[in-house]
């Protein structure tokens, strides 16, 4: 239907002095919802609102006072929330007469968010509307454009007179009458002629359908419960058999109403389901028998479901049903490791109705557990089952998840000649053709059974499908081929079909909606509109897992047309999300999930994991790196380094065009550098080396950090020293080739964001270098935290004997002495510092305060680098070049320049933690250099990171906050105030929420909160604390930081090293512990209100 223009409800312009409005003047019949009675009964932050009719009788907006009122943001924003509010809530009502629950529910929200987008309409001269009437603006202005878009949407009449159908194609133009259909039918018949010229796909279809599938996907049994059974629940006690009403009830008491799962949220809905539940901690079930019964009844499990192995059931809930509780259709999770399905046991009750109806490839199975005293059912987790309402009575259940022993091998059915002979022959006859002759490179078989990216694995697989694999794996062994298991995706994207009736109380929520989609997701409320045109179809193997479960990739797109059955989708529940558009129709995405068995030859592995989505970033580096592990295996098998290097050829143009998709550069690890190297043969090896240097001069020229790279160098070309005793030496060529590429890396400026990770392989590529040392110092970026790190490398090659201990040391001086001599030490930076800052800045939108961060941090320097530093100095220092010295000197002369934050975070820790550098290299704490220096320091904390100690607070008056709206002013007067604890503030929704928004982004210190014991509520703001005491409690807070790091000297240490500073540090230590005495005193507690 299309909307009507409101008769039964008039709206009329009325101003407020408040902004706050309550849109719904009307009565609010009684069989309204609770929900729905306070949606209407919401204020918005308007002075008026208006109605379709006001557009249709010419009215516009003249007084601009009244049009910036109502066109602000502020409006709009609450009009907004009111019409979504009211849409969730009151979608199901009968509001007005003659109108019912969807239409009245769209109509009226429509019709006030509407008015308002139309009256508003404005371009940089002001409001259309009136410009449109006097003439002023004509249709093909931007105001026209615009009124003309919200007039097709909403069907306003005036002034345009535009109807949708100039702005929105109706389904029926393109055809939806038989032509149309038979068009449809005839793309049909053409996908089903092409997926049937290919006899293999048919014939192995059919070869893996007659496989003989013992068991079933569900079942249910009269059962007998042991004699000596019984059950007690806690705060009820034992309960007889049969359950009877009265005990019932009492249980009934202990219960909650069970929850169900949508999405990654658990919710309770009991329009979905209502049924009580009891955790087993609640309740005891006894009975000697009763452990034995329950193992047989796994058995019994086992046989009707077709398992050849033993499983367990845990106990899950009790479950009760009354009358009219039910369980719409749904799916279980798989909620312990290994589990497989549920069993469900009905424990003697008398009820009628709740019916278990269990649905599966379109068979169905209905368990009725009123037909019998007792009895149980058991099924798949991903067999869909709804429990129909119960009629009277109580059904009354115990719930096990099922599960296969983890230390239980599973054991399977062997097949007969005959059996597998079908199966051997078609796939023989597919690997007879040659590679290029193939129609079908590789082959998808879908599975009955739905399963996850955690349980998608051999072990996991189900019933018939469980039977199936096994008969591929038994007739293929030996075959070139692999087997995978991957989840299936197929992804439809087209137009919705307005034509369908469904849709029709749809067709004008486009505009809205299409402002309001990241609140407002599923506009259908279920219904899953049909695409009236598919534009655009992929299929995508999500993840693909070989047979051990481990996973090989993500995201390869595939043809269509290898999956074996072209109706595997037909029938499957599609996702779907939508896209609106203002001036076009509405995009819907569907996906189709499914999962499969993908066998494929071993010459075309390669082919299927290069499969790259081009749609997204996807990255060939989870198939590399599987594929290496499986050439790192002793049994490794020939095809597998021919797939290596096929994968990596396949995949270099991408990485060419975006070389960032390998997170890890070192695709050519130790088993490819095995294949390259020929003994006696180093034309072969040259020949091997050749095929791959592309790929490493890639990795090598990628803007990845030095970590990445020198992971490349070590992997393929490690240093002679590091290569194992059995190892074969890398050929000359190909070690002066990773020469020439490292020295290349450096030469010019070299990399130009280096950070501290880069500083070590930095280091490290040196020792490829016949002249080290000389490679060092040429590698001499200006990034602090790089050159800190760096140093602390060269010092550690020195130690291991890596590097000449002389030249080594002569290097270090030099490069230690151009860092003091060119350092700001003021202008180093704690992580900690960068990320508050990160927090604080005002940053582009398209710059988050991580990334701004992230930036920063790989050059960030800690207390411990400082440490390090100072540590290589102290060893390298000599008389003749005390760098250690210019160190400490330096620091001295730029202490009035160091930050608050780097004396808490750096130099207060530094200098506890160099005492013990000093006594290692017998060096005297009573030499005059390092006593000024550590009283130089000593003196920046006091001073800049401590400073004088505040006076004690006397006042309890605070600043005010910064507005100067007539509630705020009221507010900020007694925030003034020298005296005044507390005050309430008679104030409706909208002013309180302003009030409580502008104190609490002042960051005053008071605690805001509404009083809900009368009528209105008052905003009661109470004063927490005082500017001197919140000075004074970060004074002490600083102090006692600053004596913790104190205390861990020795006080002989101290002495030494800070001669008469030394007594300022008693002193602190000393009004610590007289604040501490008298805090030890008798302590009094605050009342509380009875509201608080």
């Amino acid at each position: 239907m299309r909307f009507p223009i409101f008769t039964s409800i008039v709206f009329t312009l009325t101003t407020h002095s408040a902004t706050a409005y309550k849109p719904w003047n009307g009565t609010i019949p009684e069989s309204v919802n609770e929900e729905c009675r306070q949606a209407l009964s919401t204020d918005i932050d308007c002075p008026f609102v208006l109605g379709r009719d006001s557009v249709e009788s010419g009215l516009y907006l003249k007084d601009p006072a009244l049009a910036a009122s109502y066109c602000s943001s502020s409006c709009r924003s609450s009009l907004r929330q009111y019409f979504l509010d009211f849409s969730r809530a009151c979608y199901k009502e009968d509001l007005l007469e003659g109108l019912l629950g969807l239409d009245a529910t769209v109509d009226y929200a429509l019709s006030l968010f509407g008015t308002q987008e139309y009256l508003c309409v404005a371009d940089e001269n002001g409001l259309c509307l009136e410009a449109f009437y006097k003439k002023e603006r004509d249709f093909c202005s931007e105001c026209g454009l615009k009124l003309a878009g919200i007039s097709a949407m909403f069907e306003f009449k005036k002034p345009l007179n535009i109807g949708p159908n100039k702005w929105l194609r109706p389904a029926t133009e393109s055809g939806s009458g038989s032509d149309n259909d038979e068009d449809k039918q005839s793309v049909a018949s053409d996908s089903s002629t092409i997926a049937t010229k290919d006899d293999f796909k048919v014939n192995l279809l059919k070869a893996i359908k007659d496989i003989k599938i013992v068991g079933k996907f569900a079942f249910d049994e009269e059962i007998e419960i042991p004699e000596d059974f019984n059950i007690s629940v806690q705060g009820v006690g034992d309960i007889k058999l049969p359950l009877k009403k009265a005990q019932a009830m009492k249980i009934i008491t202990q219960a909650r109403q069970a929850p169900f799962g949508r999405g990654s949220d658990t919710i309770v809905d009991t329009s979905v389901r209502k049924t009580w539940e009891l955790d087993p901690e609640q309740f005891t079930i006894g009975g000697d028998e009763w452990s034995d019964y329950l193992q047989e009844l796994c058995e019994l499990v086992a046989q009707k479901m077709g398992i050849n192995t033993p499983i367990h059931a845990e106990l899950y809930k009790m479950l009760l049903y009354e009358k009219g509780a039910m369980f719409k259709a749904h799916t279980d999770t798989e909620k312990i490791p290994n589990m497989f399905g549920t069993l469900a046991i009905s424990l003697p009750s008398k009820h009628r109705g709740g019916e278990v109806v269990l649905e599966h490839c379109g068979e169905d199975i209905v368990y009725e557990s009123y037909k019998s005293q007792a009895s149980c059912a058991a099924w798949y987790s991903d067999v869909h089952h709804e429990v129909l309402p119960v009629k009277s009575g109580y059904r009354w259940v115990l719930t096990y998840n099922l599960a296969i022993g983890q230390s239980s091998p599973r054991t399977f059915d062997t097949f007969s000649e005959t059996e597998l002979q079908p199966l051997r022959e078609c796939v023989g006859g597919w690997l007879a053709q040659e590679q290029k002759d193939r129609k079908t490179p590789y082959a998808c078989h879908v599975l009955d059974h739905e399963y996850t990216q955690a349980n998608i694995s051999q072990k996991s697989l189900k019933g018939a499908d469980m039977t199936r694999f096994m008969a591929l794996q038994q007739a293929l062994e030996g075959c070139p081929v692999t087997m995978f298991l991957a989840l299936l995706e197929r992804e439809e994207v087209g137009m919705i079909d307005f034509a369908e009736p469904e849709m029709q109380a749809f067709y004008p929520l486009s505009l809205a909606l299409a402002r309001t989609l990241d609140i407002y997701p599923d506009p259908f409320k279920g219904y899953h509109p049909p695409l009236y045109s598919v534009d655009e179809s992929v299929c995508r193997l999500k993840t693909l897992r070989d047979l051990q479960g481990d996973a090989v990739t993500d995201d390869l797109v595939i043809t269509e047309n290898y999956v074996l059955d072209p109706s595997a989708f037909k029938g499957v529940k599609s996702e779907k999300a939508y896209e609106f558009s203002g001036n076009s129709g509405t995009t819907a995405t569907h996906w189709y999930r499914g999962s499969t068995i993908v066998i494929v030859p071993h010459g075309s592995v390669a082919g299927l994991l290069s499969q790259l989505d081009s749609h997204r970033d996807s990255s060939p580096e989870m198939q590399i790196k599987y594929i290496v592990h499986l050439c790192s295996q002793p049994d490794m098998q020939d095809h597998l380094i021919n797939t290596m290097v096929s994968l990596v050829e396949n995949v270099m143009p991408k990485l060419e065009i975006y070389p960032d998709l390998m997170k890890d550069k070192s695709v050519l690890p130790k088993v490819l550098r095995q294949w390259m190297i020929e003994p006696d043969d180093d034309d072969k090896t040259l020949d091997n080396f050749n095929k791959l240097k592309k790929g490493l001069s890639l990795a090598m020229a990628s803007k990845d950090g030095l970590v990445h790279k020198r992971k490349v160098v070590s992997h393929f070309v490690p240093l002679p020293s590091d290569l194992p005793t059995d190892a074969l030496p890398t050929p000359g060529p190909i070690l002066e080739w990773t020469r020439q590429t490292l020295q290349n890396m450096f030469d010019g400026d070299g990399p130009t964001e280096v950070t501290t990770d880069d500083a070590s392989p930095a280091a490290d590529f040196s020792l490829y270098s016949e002249h080290p040392v000389i490679f060092l110092k040429e590698l001499w970026p200006l990034a602090p935290g790089f050159r800190f790190m760096t140093l602390a490398r060269v010092m550690a090659l020195i130690d291991e004997d890596k590097l000449p201990r002389q030249e080594g040391m002569d290097l270090y001086r030099t490069m230690a002495g151009s860092l003091i001599e060119s350092q700001d030490f003021a202008s180093l930076q704690h992580p900690t510092t960068i990320l508050k800052q990160s927090k604080k800045r005002e940053l582009p939108p398209w710059l988050t305060p991580n990334m701004w961060a992230q930036r920063r941090l790989g050059n960030a320097v800690t207390h411990n680098d400082m440490r390090d530093f100072f540590s290589g100095l102290l060893k390298a220092s000599t008389k003749s070049n005390n760098v250690s010295g210019q160190f400490m000197s330096k620091i001295t002369k730029q202490r009035d320049r160091l930050s608050e934050a780097s004396f808490q975070l750096m130099w207060l820790p530094f200098l506890r933690s160099i005492i013990p550098l000093l006594e290692n290299e017998s060096i005297s704490l009573s030499t005059p250099t390092y006593k000024k220096f550590f009283s130089a320091v000593t003196r920046g904390i006091l001073d800049k990171f401590l400073g004088p100690e505040p006076r004690k607070p006397w006042t309890w008056a605070l600043a005010g906050v910064p507005c100067d709206c007539s509630d705020c002013e009221r507010v900020s007067a007694f925030l003034r105030h020298h005296t005044k604890m507390s005050e309430e503030y008679l104030m409706n929704k909208p002013r309180r929420n302003h009030v409580q928004q502008v104190v609490e982004e002042a960051g005053v210190g008071c605690s805001i909160r509404t009083r809900r014991d009368t009528s209105p509520s008052p905003l009661v703001v109470t004063k927490t604390s005082r500017p001197q005491g919140v000075k004074l409690e970060a004074w002490k807070k600083r102090r006692n930081q600053v004596l913790e790091e104190f205390d861990q000297i020795q006080p002989h240490h101290l002495k030494k090293l800070l001669g008469k500073e030394c007594k300022t540090i008693e002193q602190l230590r000393a009004c610590q512990k007289d604040q501490e005495n008298l805090s030890q005193g008798p302590q009094t507690g605050e009342k509380r209100g009875v509201d608080e």
